[in-house]
């Protein structure tokens, strides 16, 4: 790992702690694990409970092949250490607010969030993504499903993105604590506009996307004029004849129905696999925007 890439590692760190684990009678080796903390919640899938302390139930969880995260009680309430099989951050985790409870979590995933928004969040988000208007780098605004997080999250690892060996990204869409679309792109090379494109496409949910010939619209940008962020779309004909893949859409002012929300941004997405006209019942909103990285291997 170079010394760059372990910064952008370092700058999320909230827990660091040296184990030293009996493997046998003759062997004994130390062993560094890095722990992110998230204040105020509890993983609910749960398979073991104990008394230890902090560090103890950090511990067991090295030593436990299926631990993905811990729950510690910081008061002096037992038994106050939960063996999770889940992360805090996964897809399907179960989690509540409980203000007795941190949860401790591995940081071992090779895709890294970078950007995060919320359904109704009421910050534009191609500003957030640009400047940081409305966000926050906090491990409680990780979280793919609403959260007590009023903002967005966004790794200042974008105010650098040429410097990084990104190799791929990862735009995904969340609803319901599952992902519902997502696309993969070839990063190498890119900056903080330029990964979202066509020809960086590698794989995707939308099974016609890489195919697709004709493409009025696929940039983070979009229709800026309209408030059409991270927008994949054919063609314009009139609201009724639109069609497209995803949009993030802050268009306030806009009547189309792709435009029209409780609260702003609506992530609204084609729902089964294809574009989707936007007229129709093909589209769905989903509750959280994401986006990974994954940097070249040294």
């Amino acid at each position: 790992m170079s010394p760059q890439t372990f910064s952008f590692y370092s700058k999320s760190l909230q827990f660091l702690i040296h184990i030293l684990l009996c493997c046998n009678e003759a062997k004994r080796e130390f062993r560094t694990t890095t722990f992110l903390k998230l204040e105020g919640y509890r993983v609910t899938n749960i398979y073991k409970t104990i008394n230890a302390t902090r560090v103890q139930c950090c511990g067991q969880c090295l030593e436990d092949n299926k631990c993905a995260s811990v729950n510690v009680r910081e008061d002096s309430t037992y038994p106050n250490c939960d063996i999770n099989q889940m992360s805090p951050v996964a897809e399907a985790v179960s989690i509540v607010q409980s203000a007795n409870w941190n949860v401790f979590y591995m940081d071992n995933d090779p895709w890294k969030l970078v950007f995060r928004v919320t359904a109704g969040g009421g910050t534009n988000p191609y500003y957030a993504w640009q400047n940081g208007t409305g966000t926050l780098d906090s491990e409680n605004c990780m979280m793919l499903y609403p959260s007590s997080c009023t903002k967005y999250y966004r790794n200042k690892l974008l105010d650098t993105w040429t410097t990084w060996p990104i190799e791929k990204v990862k735009f995904a869409l969340y609803k319901n604590h599952a992902q519902v679309a997502y696309i993969v792109f070839d990063g190498t090379g890119s900056d903080m506009e330029s990964w979202f494109s066509k020809q960086r496409v590698v794989a995707s949910s939308w099974s016609d996307i890489i195919e697709s010939k004709q493409m009025l619209y696929f940039s983070v940008q979009g229709d800026s004029l309209r408030g059409r962020y991270f927008f994949i779309h054919e063609a314009y004909g009139g609201c009724n004849i639109d069609v497209g893949w995803t949009v993030t859409a802050f268009g306030i002012q806009v009547p189309c129905t792709i435009d029209m929300h409780a609260s702003y941004p609506g992530l609204v997405y084609a729902k089964n696999g294809t574009k989707a006209l936007y007229s129709s019942q093909g589209y769905g909103v989903a509750d959280v925007l994401a986006v990974y990285v994954k940097l070249q291997e040294e």
